[in-house]
């Protein structure tokens, strides 16, 4: 006969799994979303705006397991928490091999010498002239979006022509401009016809590497709304296909991070982002005039097969709400 408890004998006690159930389940929704949006990438605008923090399903993940580990020690019953355990974990995985790329070179040997490229939101022209202009001082090829008739007249002032004497772009009243400024002769210039922005593509003779097709690139944001962001990637990649035949750089501010469906489309079509190929990691350049640091990588250095990239950066200049990038390229194959 078993022995019956008194009255004041002690319990062991098992705290509540619910709190962290509850709390994981809530984090692991925005994983959730994230993994669906890069699986189906979104052609909306609105959609577009959310699946620009796809990169942070990877953060929402690594906090829902956490969560779930606990409630797996403090249960009675685990065999279902031990299944969730082990899908999000997977779902971290696939996450991390999305992100892997940006920290894993790719080891593309440079056949040739090498050259600079910088490219910069402007924001509206307000970006600081002098500042930008020392920060080109070893630039070979400069691309600016939102390049305004006074900023270039600034920058002009500042002396951004002494050494980029070569120049693309047809500034009016607006922020819709973008400028090429070059050290080696720009050819062949063609103005992208159908999008908001002006987006061009020249051509760059670069000694010791020969003729290079430069697409400076500034497709419509997804608040530009009536599908102009999907409409404008649409034409950008048909421009990039239309010269994958000749070494090729896409660069500039192509409001889209590398989950965005166009990047991968890109990607697809063989155009590596120079991040992706020298494994420089997360490079997030956009907002970078608030309290917080940037939070996404929408500024972008693309090249093709037939060219490489040795390094990339960041770089601040004040007055504009996005970082730049500098990127080193050479020829490659």
């Amino acid at each position: 006969m078993s022995q019956a408890s008194s009255w004041d004998s002690s319990r062991p006690v098992r705290r509540s799994s619910f709190a962290p159930v509850a709390l994981g389940a809530a984090l692991g929704l925005p994983g959730l979303i994230a993994t669906y949006l890069h699986l189906k990438p979104p052609s909306d605008d609105a959609t577009a705006l959310l699946a620009a923090f796809i990169p942070y399903g990877i953060v929402a993940y690594a906090m829902s397991l956490c969560c779930f580990v606990v409630a797996t020690l403090v249960a009675r019953h685990r065999p279902m928490l031990i299944m969730v355990v082990v899908g999000l974990a997977g779902l971290l995985g696939l996450h991390a091999t999305w992100l892997a790329p940006l920290f894993v070179a790719d080891h593309r040997p440079a056949t040739t010498g090498t050259f600079t490229l910088l490219t910069l939101n402007l924001y509206a022209g307000g970006a600081d002239p002098a500042s930008l202009v020392q920060q080109a001082q070893q630039a070979d090829v400069i691309v600016l979006l939102e390049a305004t008739p006074d900023a270039l007249s600034a920058l002009h002032a500042a002396g951004l022509t002494r050494r980029l004497p070569y120049a693309v772009g047809a500034p009016q009243q607006g922020i819709s401009n973008t400028a090429i400024y070059s050290r080696f002769p720009l050819t062949n210039a063609t103005l992208v016809q159908g999008t908001l922005f002006q987006q061009y593509v020249a051509t760059v003779t670069v000694p010791g590497l020969g003729p290079v097709r430069l697409l400076a690139a500034h497709p419509c944001n997804p608040y530009c709304g009536d599908h102009r962001w999907a409409n404008d990637h649409a034409i950008l990649r048909a421009t990039a296909d239309a010269n994958l035949t000749q070494p090729l750089i896409m660069a500039g501010d192509l409001n889209a991070v590398d989950d965005h469906g166009p990047m991968q489309a890109l990607r697809r079509d063989g155009l590596e982002s120079a991040t992706d190929i020298t494994g420089a990691g997360w490079l997030p350049t956009y907002p970078a005039n608030k309290v917080l640091p940037p939070l996404l990588p929408i500024d972008h250095v693309l090249v093709n097969d037939r060219l490489t990239a040795t390094s990339i950066r960041t770089i601040e200049v004040p007055g504009t709400d996005h970082l730049g990038l500098v990127a080193t390229l050479a020829g490659a194959g």
